[in-house]
């Protein structure tokens, strides 16, 4: 995500010692070519194959605000961020599909916002690339919007992750469990496939997707969503449709992509991004975005487990760098929300800093209306935040 602009007792000994979690678990308007320049070498050691594991449900704490939070950010977003036609915009004059796809996401938690959903979905089918500039098909461009009118502009921030959001979406649509929702993710698996095959075909040998194909960095954020993407049509296909081949084509997908995911750890952070020539930089934990935010990429997309060392140890390394993030201290910095940052705290079952971060993101945003930077992917992340703390599971 380019947000601008994705055990055993000794472990739980690290988690009380280094986290302060008790127990024996996108940020400003910058573009990914703003950071790719600044490559440096780094040898990787390949951990041995992680196979994920479901993150905790959290124990509910229903006498703090989060369902309140969460009704008044769905209902701040549908009556500020939907066109007339379904598309869920990224501020008011434009449609960045990625940032919809998270909005989307969010909106599950909230059934009331069923409608919405669908006719987004329904917006980003209509309105897929048969043909592109990538000679890619099934991906999609960002729109400039203006009283009504859709420009496209013929290009997009990325193929990986807007491909894989929407894939993630119609997971969390279907198990929402509502009947209409189901019935009609079961009608565009067709076209699910077709934007399946966007990460297939962008897939290289070491198992990662270039950014597109014009672009080509693999990037840790857009490969760990890619990663959650194809995990979630494979259950699409094998639980909705029925179709053990195709979910058993995708899995593979992912199972290759771990493993090149695994390769981008660099004895103690992961790398950022992997470069062309298939060099890896390492993160500047002082610099906020994109480094130290990618790094929470693998729990925050599943990619592997809250309890897995090395989840443990880039979440220290995290709190280290940045003590006062839940206190929006990343702010001096970048003055974008950065609630994911707090879903995947939430994953690691922090859930002091968690109610620190809620606190600090109430008073900004919440009591005052929703105001700028938060806009419609941040406030997916938020409702996805206080769904997983009222004790319902990660999506």
């Amino acid at each position: 995500m380019r947000v601008r602009r994705s055990a055993s007792c000794k472990l739980a000994v690290v988690l009380v010692a280094t986290l302060g979690i008790a127990g024996c678990g996108a940020g400003g308007a910058l573009s990914k070519s703003s950071f790719a320049s600044t490559t440096t070498n780094g040898e990787s050691s390949t951990p041995s194959s992680s196979t994920p594991t479901s993150n905790p449900t959290p124990t509910p704490t229903p006498s703090l605000s989060y369902q309140s939070d969460l009704t008044a950010t769905a209902t701040w977003l549908r009556s500020t961020s939907v066109a007339g036609d379904g598309a869920i915009l990224y501020g008011s004059s434009k449609i960045n599909p990625y940032y919809s796809n998270l909005a989307a996401i969010g909106l599950t938690r909230d059934p009331s916002s069923y409608a919405v959903i669908q006719r987004w979905m329904q917006w980003y089918i209509s309105h897929l690339n048969t043909s592109d500039v990538w000679s890619l098909g099934g991906t999609m461009y960002d729109y400039d919007y203006s009283n009504g009118a859709e420009t496209p502009r013929n290009t997009a921030d990325s193929t990986d992750s807007y491909a894989a959001t929407f894939l993630s979406l119609a997971l969390a649509f279907y198990q929402t469990g509502d009947a209409s929702a189901q019935n009609y993710i079961k009608s565009i698996a067709t076209e699910l496939d077709q934007i399946g095959g966007v990460l297939l075909k962008t897939q290289q040998a070491d198992g990662l997707t270039w950014s597109k194909p014009d672009y080509q960095i693999k990037y840790l954020m857009d490969n760990c969503e890619a990663y959650r993407g194809l995990r979630d049509l494979a259950v699409v296909f094998q639980s909705a449709v029925g179709d053990s081949t195709k979910s058993a084509l995708y899995n593979a997908a992912a199972d290759h992509m771990l493993q090149g995911i695994n390769g981008m750890w660099m004895n103690g952070s992961w790398a950022v991004y992997k470069n062309s020539g298939g060099s890896l930089t390492a993160p500047i934990m002082t610099k906020w975005y994109a480094d130290a935010t990618s790094q929470v990429f693998p729990v925050l997309e599943g990619v592997i487990a809250a309890t897995d060392p090395r989840s443990v140890q880039v979440y220290a390394n995290l709190n280290a760098a940045w003590p006062g993030w839940p206190s929006l201290s990343y702010n001096a910095q970048d003055s974008f929300p950065w609630i994911l940052v707090g879903d995947a705290a939430a994953m690691m079952g922090d859930t002091a800093r968690v109610q620190t971060f809620v606190q600090s993101i109430e008073a900004k945003y919440v009591a005052k209306g929703f105001p700028w930077p938060m806009y419609s992917a941040e406030a997916g992340w938020l409702m996805q935040l206080n769904a997983y703390m009222l004790g319902t599971r990660p999506l």
